[in-house]
This record gives structure tokens, C-alpha cells and sequence, in this order.
């Protein structure tokens, strides 16, 4: 498969899952919002943000940046009846950003075909502060902010992803 098709086919699908898992597993609707201007140097991860990779005919790294009253209503939901201590609750909710995007991204497995090649993914890195990541000539950036009532969630698609280090810094 052509890199830009395997691009455009991750984009899609990833979009696509995330409204409708949004929808069925927590009945909240999720709206795309402008996508950001594809020609930034910068992409700016904020909030709470978790972080897998996908293998394919180009690897990708896909970010999901959620906002608190987003990951606030996403942990209520995944955490109702649990007794949770209040010095666990920011564990938990790291926890909830690796499984949404887990599943997600699972799901998307379903959505791409790679001809008799396996497609692989990374377990979720949670990030919970400000990173900055610097375009280079070969990297890709694909930013959709999707907006719901509790908070916007950005999905950010990134690659070549060995261009990055474990805690997404340029490797030159």
C-alpha cells in the first residue's frame, strides 16, 4: 500500500472509530472542529495525552490530547462504583486516556488492511504535561480537534515515528 494511502486510511479510521466509540460506549456525540493548519512547525501536546504506535507501510505515532472535563466525564463513566482514594485518581485517569486509546486504535486494526502483513501497535505512553514536538521535512502532522459538551480531544497523527524517541523527542 502507498505511504500517503496508508496515511489517509489511518486518518480516516481513526476519526471515524473515536465518534463512534465516543457515541456507543459513553452516549457523547463528537463534532470535528477545523483541522489545524497542516503547514505548523510546531504541534503542541497539552493535557492529558496518551500516545500509541501503529506498524504498517510507514509507522505513526497517534496522539490524543484530552481536555480535563473531557478525561474528568470519561473517568466518572469508566469508574462508576469503583472506591477510588483521592491520591489514586490522577493513576486512574491515566489509566482511562491508555484504554480509550487503546481501544480506539484496536478497532481501527479492522479498518486497515495491509495485504498479508501484520500490522502492529505499542502499548499507550501517557503524557501529562506540555510537550512541543518541531516539524522536520519528512514528518507528518495531521491535528483534527473533535469537539464534545465535556471538552475538546485532539488527535494529532504523527510520522515517521523513528524520528522520535521514546518520550517523543526529535531524534536527529
Amino acid at each position: 500500500m502507498p505511504v500517503k494511502h496508508w496515511i489517509y486510511e489511518v486518518a480516516s479510521s481513526v476519526l471515524a472509530r473515536t465518534r463512534s466509540y465516543f457515541l456507543e460506549e459513553f452516549s457523547i456525540e463528537v463534532n470535528e472542529a477545523e483541522q489545524d493548519n497542516p503547514k505548523n512547525e510546531t504541534l503542541n501536546i497539552h493535557g492529558l495525552t496518551a500516545v500509541v504506535g501503529v506498524g504498517g507501510p510507514v509507522s505513526l505515532l497517534i496522539a490524543f490530547s484530552f481536555e480535563q472535563g473531557l478525561i474528568d466525564e470519561l473517568y466518572t463513566q469508566m469508574t462508576a462504583g469503583l472506591t477510588i482514594s483521592p491520591d489514586e485518581e490522577q493513576i486512574f485517569k491515566e489509566s482511562v486516556a491508555g484504554d480509550v486509546i487503546n481501544t480506539i486504535i484496536g478497532n481501527c486494526t479492522a479498518d486497515l488492511k495491509n495485504g498479508n502483513k501484520a500490522i502492529s501497535l505499542t502499548p499507550p505512553m501517557i503524557i501529562d504535561h506540555v510537550k512541543k514536538i518541531h516539524r522536520t521535512n519528512n514528518v507528518v502532522f495531521i491535528t483534527k480537534n473533535m469537539m464534545t459538551e465535556f471538552g475538546v480531544i485532539d488527535v494529532n497523527i504523527l510520522g515517521p515515528s523513528n524520528f522520535f524517541d521514546s518520550n517523543l523527542n526529535y531524534v536527529k
